[in-house]
């Protein structure tokens, strides 16, 4: 996107307590002086909100619905709009900012920002340390080369498994080798036993036509011996289809058993659990979005309170300092005094200790908190359901499918009988026809024994025929299983291989994690030192982050131990010690919390995404520091805007533009 010179515009109607008004904002720093303080912070609030940040969110009614705000910046126009859904306000529109993480933890340091308030609160340091580092990435594609290899385990160890089922097949192969050089060697007796009975039939009928009483008698014999071969070729046919029937039954009464046993097997159609957990999920969802809403009202809440506590010049703040000047002359009157401070409180109009009112923040914090996790728990629950929702439409659908295969089975079996039946009735016609043949021949001098003999000659050719085929079938079925099996086991090689190959690049990859997290906190440091130098604090000597490991994290761990923020003070004569957050002052720790947060923006390099950097809850900070602060930022950002008054605005230099008007 092209810059211009143009000063950014910002518009805001129906926030806080503007009907509408316009502010321009030129490039380098705007001083914030106009109104009162929640004036202020309305006005910025709705500037980063504007700017994409949802954290920030200005104060709209929730029965609003013409609430916006308007940004046109480097020639483009950005508009968020607010409207009231139920006892909520939702923000819709395009802001300049797809994805707000990075600035709303480092461009937006109002009172509220969370990495100011990490610092001050001794939080773990680490999501804020290595925002911007692609840390995330590197985990990712660790987890995914876990999953390889847990799947690389699991296929060794079924490897394992097929590895003791190939003695088996071999000694089946070879019995099934000698059983079939028997049954050739059987087949070729039973042929040879065949050939000499059709020898001799067919040496009788020449004997018969060597001494024919009539003529005819010859040409019958021939057309007897002719349709006798026809005959038992159609009985070798119809054996063998037969044969290859009943065998197709066995197969499918086999498959036909397998289906049913999984079927009885598997619990019955679960649609009643399947309801049920469409309904869980349901409720589950609504509560999540209930949850959502909550935490929205909340935070904002906690933000606009925190915003009152933090600004010494909200009318909440300046009442109770005239409260408190009137309690001390009472107390002077009255020889007395008063060990706490007190506020009025902006939400009943009484004077309550300050501590009370922090109290209920941190049962708010408390709260939101609690709605956090239980948000989280109901996610995880939330996908849990949807797993197990998966998991029965997935058993429902193979019932069906086993259910359908079984009925195409059943159907292909009857079919299969009514051609066995046939065929059994066509091989009686042919038999009864060939024993008819044979008690009609004039030439019986071979007997009805020798017509039984052949007719049992042919069934046994077909009997060891049909065995032999089916063996030598079942043989080539455990040579291609063993081959199978054999090139499966080959490939075990492959997998160890592949496993080490894995441990080395996840080794790679954590050691990657661990120098980006070390350069990272090399940067953080080096900027907080920059930034401490260009303070010039007498009590700071030095602030810096630690990696601190608590243990080993085992294989599994991706990122492990926390980032902790040292502090280093300096005495009167110049030596220094390392000191506690607790131990520093109000003005001290908010400027810790500020040398982070700008660190973070420069380390994290937040300009390259939003041209502004926002600062305003400043009052804690002494008017020296809050100017040297300014002044080392100024360079690093196209629009500086902070809200300071008294005498923080005042010592700032004269070449910043005031805002002075709202």
């Amino acid at each position: 996107m092209a810059t211009t010179n143009r000063p950014a515009r910002l518009t805001v109607a129906g926030i806080g307590g503007f009907d509408e008004t316009t502010v321009a904002f030129e490039r380098g720093v705007t001083v914030l002086t106009a109104g009162d303080a929640a004036d202020r912070t309305s006005l910025l609030r709705g500037l980063v909100t504007a700017l994409g940040s949802d954290e920030h969110s200005p104060d709209c009614d929730a029965d609003t619905d013409d609430s916006r705000v308007e940004l046109a910046v480097e020639g483009e126009r950005y508009v968020r709009t607010f409207a009231g859904e139920g006892d909520r306000v939702v923000a819709s529109g395009d802001p300049y900012l797809d994805d707000p993480a990075a600035a709303d933890l480092f461009a937006f340091l109002l009172g509220s920002n969370e990495a100011r308030q990490a610092v001050t609160a001794e939080r773990d340091l680490r999501k804020l340390v290595v925002h911007s580092v692609d840390i995330d990435a590197v985990n990712d594609e660790i987890a995914d080369l876990r999953a390889e290899r847990a799947e690389l385990d699991d296929r060794i160890e079924a490897l394992a498994a097929l590895e003791s089922e190939r003695p088996g097949l071999r000694d089946r192969r070879d019995e099934l080798d000698a059983t079939i050089e028997r049954l050739e060697a059987e087949l070729a007796d039973r042929q040879a036993t065949l050939d000499g009975i059709e020898s001799a039939a067919v040496d009788g009928d020449t004997d018969a036509e060597a001494n024919p009483e009539p003529d005819a008698n010859g040409s019958d014999a021939e057309a007897r011996q002719g349709r006798r071969r026809e005959l038992y070729a159609a009985l070798d046919d119809i054996e063998f289809e037969l044969e290859a029937e009943r065998e197709s039954l066995d197969a499918l009464d086999a498959e036909i058993d397998d289906i049913e046993s999984e079927l009885d097997s598997r619990p019955a159609d679960p649609a009643a659990e399947l309801d049920d957990l469409t309904a869980e999920l349901a409720e589950s969802r609504a509560r999540k979005r209930r949850l959502d809403a909550d935490i929205t009202d909340v935070q904002r809440t906690l933000q606009f309170n925190e915003q009152f506590l933090t600004s010494e010049t909200s009318p909440v703040a300046a009442a109770s300092e005239v409260e408190r000047e009137s309690e001390s002359e009472n107390d002077e009157s009255d020889g007395e005094s008063d060990d706490g401070d007190s506020v009025v409180c902006w939400t009943c109009g009484t004077s309550v200790p300050e501590a009370s009112i922090e109290s209920t923040l941190d049962q708010l914090r408390a709260l939101r908190d609690d709605r956090r996790e239980e948000r989280a728990e109901l996610a995880d629950r939330i996908e849990r359901l949807q797993e197990r929702r998966s998991e029965l439409e997935a058993l429902r659908e193979r019932r069906r499918d086993l259910e359908t295969r079984r009925e195409e089975l059943r159907r292909e079996r009857a079919e299969r009988r009514s051609r066995v039946e046939n065929l059994q009735a066509r091989r009686d016609d042919v038999e009864s026809d060939i024993v008819d043949l044979q008690r009609d021949a004039e030439d019986a001098e071979a007997g009805e024994g020798d017509r039984a003999a052949l007719l049992d000659a042919h069934r046994e050719v077909n009997r060891v025929e049909f065995e032999l085929e089916r063996r030598r079938e079942e043989r080539d079925a455990v040579v291609d299983e063993l081959e199978a099996l054999d090139a499966e086991l080959d490939r075990r090689t492959d997998f160890e291989t592949r496993k080490n190959e894995i441990d080395d690049r996840i080794d790679g990859l954590r050691d990657r994690i661990e120098r980006l997290e070390r350069a990272t906190v090399s940067a953080f440091n080096d900027r907080m030192a920059d930034v401490l130098d260009a303070l010039e604090h007498d009590r700071l000597a030095r602030v810096w982050v630690e990696h601190r490991n608590d243990g080993d994290g085992g294989d599994d761990a991706l990122s492990t131990g926390r980032f902790v923020l040292h502090i280093e003070r300096r005495t009167d004569d110049g030596k220094t010690y390392e000191d506690v957050i607790d131990h520093l002052s109000e003005s001290e720790r908010e400027l810790v919390g500020l040398v982070f947060a700008v660190a973070g923006y420069l380390v994290h390099e937040v300009s390259d995404d939003v041209p502004f950097l926002v600062f305003d809850s400043l009052e804690a900070v002494d008017a020296e520091r809050v100017r040297r602060l300014l002044d080392y930022v100024r360079p690093h950002t196209d629009y500086l805007v902070v809200d300071v008054s008294g005498e923080s605005a005042r010592a700032l230099s004269e070449s910043y533009r005031r805002l002075r008007a709202l």
